[in-house]
């Protein structure tokens, strides 16, 4: 036989090769189908995810265009209505910005056919818009509704179907990706498993092979041995003499012996081996499942929280841009009704009194009479005068006239909170270059938080100061009420954060911070438990005028 004529130690040598190249083939399968696991993953990631997230943020920022033009068009103050048109105009820029974005994440011509047409339709939707800004003054208020309603808004639904087409194809490659990483790895493990286990098929056969050509030879030593053990002596084992190692075995039985109990410990070694690759195969494709299900679900559920904030984000705005005049309305409707009460009383006795021909009293009345007028013709120009739309324009406005109209504005929650405001200002006028209506709208604010803050408290007070240093105007409104905890400075001015248990929507400050950055001001907190402290800087009016 041609086994026989190998040594035993090239057989074994053999054995141990094919068994390094099986493994080898098993972990050189699983390696190339980890990397495709890995390819569909990192595409997920880099390509799918983000062209979803800016194809949604396309899509709002369109709206927010759109919604900004249409209200341009209704606005019929002049000066107004350019505003509004520049915002609008910068939510374009941020659409080409976002559209310039999504190139870079697609990765087939199909995406960037679709992006291509996108840009098209919303050019399309632009030049619709012109033609209304160009008809704007010629067209009676019915004729630019149908434009803005037709030919306007089948252009922008036309963007707005295939930006939707854009997040739905984003989507189904995302979907894709997943599925494709699950797939691969499914098939990986089927693949891995039928190499490994035809390893040990092929391992075992030839294990058999070399097990069959020592143990016949081994069998006739043993009878050797025992007719040997039993006095034969005429038995010889000349036919097993050869150039491999049985002929030496011959001598040394029992060296023979303990190779046979280190290979069946070898053995039992590797089929604990094997059942713990198999342990671990299957304990890491579990936990490969459950990521993809909890990545699969963390997408869905951020897809959802992303379309409720930006409902509830739009009705909170709309909320906000009438929270301040309402509160101030049902102060100054406070702040009338006594004066109304003593009008009709002071009439009804002048009536009297000129019909018993007391003319002097009567005309005391009617003077106070006037007197109260006057002071109810300050309280709603005051309310008239900050409900007036403002123009934008920044000029030259006394801080202190500032100061003055803001807390006369919320004199009724003052005195009805028991507050004590101190005063401290400058020996000569502080002018700073602002927009005087948007400038004591900050101070409102300020104002009423800082009163909201001081509820419950024994001795409630507010410091208002202002002082001029290096160019500037840094007005502070002081309390002492609980104060701000630690990090709060910042996080006050973000969107929607408020610390008021009920009725605050956490715009007020954030307001604030962009209107006081409108003219290169700004605006910062500070605080401990002793109070909180808001800071307004504003450029003076000479700093302004020669920046």
């Amino acid at each position: 036989m041609m086994m026989s004529r190998i040594s035993i130690r090239l057989r074994l040598i053999i054995a141990m090769a094919l068994s390094l190249v099986l493994l080898a083939a098993v972990g050189l399968s699983s390696l190339w189908f980890m990397a495709t696991v890995d390819r569909a993953t990192n595409e997920l990631h880099v390509h799918w995810l983000p062209a979803v997230r800016l194809y949604a943020e396309t899509k709002y920022t369109m709206a927010s265009h759109r919604l900004r033009f249409v209200r341009a068009i209704y606005t019929l103050d002049p000066s107004e209505r350019t505003g509004v048109f520049q915002a609008a105009e910068e939510r374009e820029h941020d659409v080409r910005d976002l559209l310039a974005l999504i190139r870079p994440v697609l990765a087939t011509p199909q995406e960037r056919a679709r992006l291509a047409e996108t840009v098209s339709r919303w050019e399309t939707y632009l030049y619709e818009e012109q033609t209304v800004v160009a008809h704007l003054d010629r067209l009676s208020r019915e004729e630019i509704t149908s434009l803005i309603n037709h030919r306007s808004r089948l252009a922008f639904d036309a963007v707005n179907d295939i930006v939707n087409a854009g997040i739905a194809a984003a989507k189904d490659g995302a979907d894709r990706s997943g599925a494709e990483a699950v797939a691969t790895f499914d098939q990986a493990m089927s693949i891995v498993l039928s190499i490994f286990f035809c390893a040990l098929v092929l391992m075992a056969v030839f294990i058999t092979l070399v097990v069959r050509s020592i143990s016949r030879p081994i069998a006739a030593i043993t009878d050797i041995m025992h007719r040997l053990a039993e006095g034969d002596r005429t038995v010889s084992a000349a036919r097993l003499a050869g150039p491999d190692e049985i002929g030496r075995m011959a001598a040394a039985v029992g060296v023979f012996r303990d190779y046979l109990i280190e290979r069946d410990q070898a053995r039992a070694a590797l089929e604990r081996s094997k059942e713990d690759l198999e342990d671990k195969v299957e304990a890491r494709s579990v936990e490969l499942r459950q990521a993809n299900e909890s990545l699969q679900a963390e997408i869905v559920e951020r897809e959802e929280a992303h379309h409720q904030l930006k409902a509830m984000q739009d009705e909170l705005v709309r909320t906000e841009n009438l929270a301040v005049i309402g509160q101030l309305s049902a102060g100054i409707a406070h702040e009338l009704n006594q004066p109304l009460a003593a009008l009709g009383a002071l009439s009804e006795n002048a009536a009297e009194f000129l019909e018993a021909g007391d003319v002097e009293t009567a005309k005391s009345n009617l003077k106070r009479i006037v007197a109260l007028v006057g002071r109810m013709g300050v309280l709603t120009g005051q309310l008239r005068s900050f409900a007036r739309r403002s123009d934008g324009e920044a000029t030259e406005v006394d801080i202190a006239t500032s100061v003055e109209n803001a807390l006369a504005l919320v004199g009724h929650r003052i005195r009805q909170a028991g507050v004590r405001v101190d005063i401290a200002a400058p020996d000569r006028p502080a002018l700073v270059f602002a927009n005087a209506i948007r400038l004591e709208q900050i101070l409102v604010n300020l104002l009423g938080n800082a009163i909201d803050a001081l509820a419950g408290q024994p001795e409630p007070a507010i410091r208002v100061t202002w002082v001029e240093e290096e160019g500037r105007v840094a007005v502070e409104v002081a309390d002492n009420g609980v104060g701000l905890a630690s990090g709060m400075e910042e996080t006050v001015f973000e969107p929607f954060f408020t610390t008021k248990a009920k009725g605050g929507l956490g715009l007020g400050l954030a307001i604030s911070a962009d209107i006081a950055k409108s003219f290169n001001g700004k605006l910062t907190a500070r605080g401990g438990s002793g109070g909180a402290v808001f800071r307004l800087e504003v450029p003076t009016s000479g700093k302004a005028a020669h920046g």
